[in-house]
Formats: structure tokens, C-alpha cells, sequence
């Protein structure tokens, strides 16, 4: 037999605003290996990339 887990959503613990550079950008040969697609990054004002949506 399972044993439930029951949990309860506490929400958000913090949130915060916070300046980054957002860049959206065309990538892809449009090939089924390698299709077009829309890629959108998140950097820094420093310019460290944070993370890529792809």
C-alpha cells in the first residue's frame, strides 16, 4: 500500500524585481534535426547569460 503524501502549498516565499537584458533571436537550419526556432535569453548588465528559453 502507498503511503499518501499529503502537502501544503505555503505560496511564494519572496519575490523580487530585478534588471536583466532579454534578447530574442531567430536559430535553427530548419531542418527536422535542427528546426527554426525562436530562442529568448536572459543576461545580466554585466553580461553573464542566466538562462536560455529554447
Amino acid at each position: 500500500m502507498e503511503k499518501k503524501i499529503t502537502a501544503i502549498p505555503r505560496g511564494c516565499d519572496s519575490a523580487r524585481i530585478e534588471q536583466v537584458i532579454v534578447t530574442r533571436a531567430l536559430k535553427g537550419a530548419g531542418t527536422e534535426n535542427d528546426p527554426c526556432r525562436e530562442v529568448i535569453q536572459y543576461w545580466t548588465l554585466d553580461g553573464k547569460l542566466l538562462c536560455e528559453k529554447n
